[in-house]
């Protein structure tokens, strides 16, 4: 089993949903207003802080990909966390692009998070779940998407926090994501 998320709320009557025994109701003061002025402020004055690779209790992953719409085209960003190796507890998870990219996308928000989620999500090893991923899909602006000249829609800027309300760990990811070949044709065709 693998929990996925994106940063859509859809209110749930207490009622309507089975509580997983594993999550427990959120009391942190986490929003996506919070991670989005965290992330946007670190990536303005404190780029260093991302790093590509360190040693975590889990592994992290990043991919983009192409989705044809009826409605509009789109370019599908995902990280995906897996390979516990210690108790993570209240994991948040949130991303965001390199900001000259909010010129190509329709959108005034690069940012996607899971903060908006009700109940805590707990990871342990060898238990299911055994991923946890956060996507959004950003449909792309057909007027300014042929100026895209270079591979900075790869740059992810991610933010992984996890632990009790006094105890937080908040783990900084700079990953350049893995694009599928319709991502890598789409921009090869609009180019010519």
């Amino acid at each position: 089993m693998l929990f996925t998320g994106c940063d859509q709320r859809k209110d749930v009557s207490p009622l309507d949903s089975k509580k997983n025994t594993e999550n427990e109701i959120r009391h942190d003061a986490y929003t996506k207003l919070s991670e989005k002025e965290d992330l946007d402020e670190k990536v303005k004055n404190n780029k260093d802080i991302f790093v590509a690779e360190q040693y975590k209790p889990y592994n992290i992953s990043a991919t983009v990909t192409f989705n044809h719409g009826q409605d509009a085209d789109r370019i599908v960003y995902e990280i995906v966390m897996d390979n516990f190796t210690s108790e993570l507890k209240n994991v948040i998870q949130s991303f965001t692009l390199e900001p000259a990219m909010i010129n190509y996308y329709l959108t005034g928000d690069l940012t996607s998070t899971n903060a908006l989620n009700n109940s805590e999500t707990n990871l342990y090893p060898n238990k299911e779940p055994f991923g946890l991923s956060l996507y959004r899909g950003y449909v792309i602006n057909n007027e300014t998407i042929t100026m895209l000249t270079d591979d900075s829609y790869l740059n992810m800027y991610i933010k992984i926090s996890y632990g009790d309300e006094t105890n937080r760990t908040e783990d900084f990811w700079y990953i350049k994501a893995t694009p599928t070949e319709e991502v890598i044709d789409y921009l090869k065709s609009i180019a010519q």
